[in-house]
């Protein structure tokens, strides 16, 4: 069957499940003489699918498709119009030498962006600053439990409103995942352990000045009514 392979996008904002890059404004009518945008994906306008799990989608509003393997789809909202890279988390393939070739090609048409893809002992990072990818692959993910959330707290303590963003994103995914089971009638809370949603609380609650008041308030009004399910 194959081990997965996971993404997370730290920067420009906190994604789970995939990541998705943007061409610099000044950058897409040469970019776009390189890749014509055409339609190719789930009869969805102007998408070009270029690997397995890479995809270059030309969007009008800014609103742009984050694709997950064994998760529905998701649309993102960057607020502008672009040409946009979105890379598919969860894909078992896609991710070889190929794949950095790609990426290293576009790089200079790319607005500064950082993402993470994990696959069982290996960490890969990816960073493009500047116009220039910088990548970096080890085999210590181990030393944080397999967990992104256990690297990113270690690695970035000191950008607090980035891991409150992180922990923001776990909440809303978890969310998803109930709204999921339930278009199936199905309970959600049989799927997961009242400890899931405490963990999720206490994060979010050790940095919740970080947290727009009305989005914490949601969020832990949420969580609570999922632990109140167990008593």
């Amino acid at each position: 069957m194959g081990n997965l392979r996971h993404v997370y996008q730290l920067k420009p904002r906190v994604i789970y499940g995939g990541a998705i890059l943007q061409v610099r404004k000044d950058k897409e009518i040469i970019f776009s003489e390189k890749f014509t945008i055409i339609n190719e994906v789930h009869d969805i306008k102007n998408i070009l699918y270029i690997f397995e799990n890479t995809f270059i989608i030309n969007s009008h509003d800014g609103k742009v498709i984050k694709f997950e393997w064994y998760e529905d789809d998701r649309i993102i909202d960057f607020g502008k119009a672009g040409i946009y890279i979105s890379i598919q988390g969860s894909t078992k393939y896609g991710f070889d030498r190929d794949f950095n070739e790609f990426l290293s090609t576009i790089s200079p048409y790319l607005e500064d962006a950082l993402f993470y893809v994990t696959q069982n002992e290996t960490i890969i990072r990816y960073e493009i600053t500047n116009g220039e990818l910088h990548y970096r692959s080890t085999e210590d993910f181990g030393r944080w439990n397999y967990f992104i959330e256990e690297y990113v707290v270690a690695n970035y303590s000191s950008s607090r409103q980035l891991i409150a963003d992180l922990h923001v994103e776990e909440t809303n995914q978890m969310i998803l995942r109930h709204k999921e089971k339930m278009e199936y009638e199905k309970n959600p809370n049989d799927y997961f352990e009242p400890e899931d949603y405490e963990d999720l609380l206490n994060k979010i609650n050790n940095y919740k000045e970080y947290i727009p008041i009305e989005k914490f308030t949601e969020l832990e009004n949420w969580l609570k009514i999922q632990i109140d399910y167990y008593n």
